[in-house]
């Protein structure tokens, strides 16, 4: 198996420390064994060398994040180079021609997609070996990983079981997985509680399907296998994600859950929980303020008091205060641009 880690978003979740120009997988604010701190891709580098699925990575980038991929990993596995960023499924259909043409992998190779951003323990990658030996096991044309929910959420997609049972054994030497009846991308809070009544998983953004699979797609879509033709053509491809082109309305899925927990350090109510410190940079939290984070790139102090649940983010690009729960809503209020901010928030400018 091969697997292709994606790591081409902007992360704008992580407004004011992300950007367009430093993504949120290379900000080093995880705490690292041995002490010190490190990035959302150092971590899942590491933890992919120490399951001794190094040498299978490749990493699908944008050319503007391969200078940064490289200065972070001391040996940076291959880089798939986006020419402009579009979504998970015309980074994916690179990943797959990048392989098929350049790399020669075998047409009946199973790939394993995985997001930079996924916050697991160790162990968790063993995992992907039973996902590889479900997607051949099944015959189906995507293998899905799903995680139990903590409770109803409209930031994940939900992969509804076809049956009533949380999982389908096989042999003992097989691994566990369930038919998927439906694929529902995002839902709102009301469909997301009546999906778990279900017995819906969230989707761990982690699949798995055979290259040949996805070479044909793009065939039939009138796309070329060959890596260098499909890069000149990357404009063409539909700017959507893979969930909606792929998996929503698709009857060919399967999914293996994971039960020991899963993350997505995508915003910062949950980024938050797993911190180095309470306060990151010069700043200071009072005694009476509870459940409270500081991350302070200026050279500045920020100091809060007397508040609970809040986060407050400082940078160059600006600086954030908002309650934890509410801090997913960020990336519908920021502004276009740099320019039309200051233009929107500077009177008399």
């Amino acid at each position: 198996m091969k697997l292709v880690l994606l790591s081409g978003g902007s992360g704008t979740r992580l407004w004011p420390l992300s950007s367009s120009i430093r993504s949120k997988q290379f900000l080093q604010v995880l705490p690292a064994p041995g002490g010190g701190r490190e990035s959302m891709l150092q971590r899942i580098w590491r933890q992919l060398s120490a399951a001794g699925l190094g040498h299978e990575v490749y990493i699908a980038t944008s050319s503007g994040q391969e200078t940064l991929i490289r200065k972070q990993l001391r040996t940076a596995p291959k880089v798939i180079i986006e020419p402009r960023r579009r979504d998970t499924f015309p980074a994916v259909s690179l990943a797959s021609a990048y392989l098929y043409s350049v790399e020669k992998i075998s047409p009946e190779e199973t790939v394993i997609v995985l997001p930079v951003d996924a916050y697991v323990n160790d162990d968790f990658f063993f995992k992907l070996t039973e996902l590889d030996q479900a997607l051949r096991q099944s015959g189906a044309e995507v293998a899905l990983l799903g995680a139990n929910p903590d409770g109803p959420s409209g930031k994940y997609g939900y992969i509804v079981p076809a049956l009533p049972t949380a999982a389908t054994p096989g042999k003992l030497e097989n691994p566990a997985y369930v038919q998927v009846d439906c694929f529902v991308e995002k839902p709102d809070r009301q469909a997301a509680e009546a999906l778990l009544e279900q017995r819906a998983m969230w989707n761990c953004g982690i699949f798995a399907f055979r290259l040949c699979d996805q070479l044909n797609r793009l065939e039939a879509a009138g796309f070329p296998r060959d890596y260098a033709e499909l890069q000149r053509q990357y404009h063409r491809l539909p700017k959507s994600s893979f969930d909606v082109e792929v998996l929503e309305g698709n009857n060919r899925l399967i999914c293996v859950p994971y039960h020991d927990g899963w993350k997505d350090l995508g915003t910062w109510n949950t980024l938050s929980e797993e911190l180095a410190s309470s306060v990151l940079g010069w700043g200071h939290i009072s005694a009476d303020s509870l459940n409270c984070q500081i991350v302070n790139e200026l050279d500045i102090p920020v100091i809060l008091v007397g508040l609970d649940d809040v986060i407050v983010a400082a940078g160059p690009g600006g600086i954030l205060v908002a309650r934890k729960d509410a801090a997913d809503h960020l990336k519908h209020l920021l502004p276009a641009s740099d320019q039309e901010k200051r233009k929107e928030y500077i009177p008399g400018d």
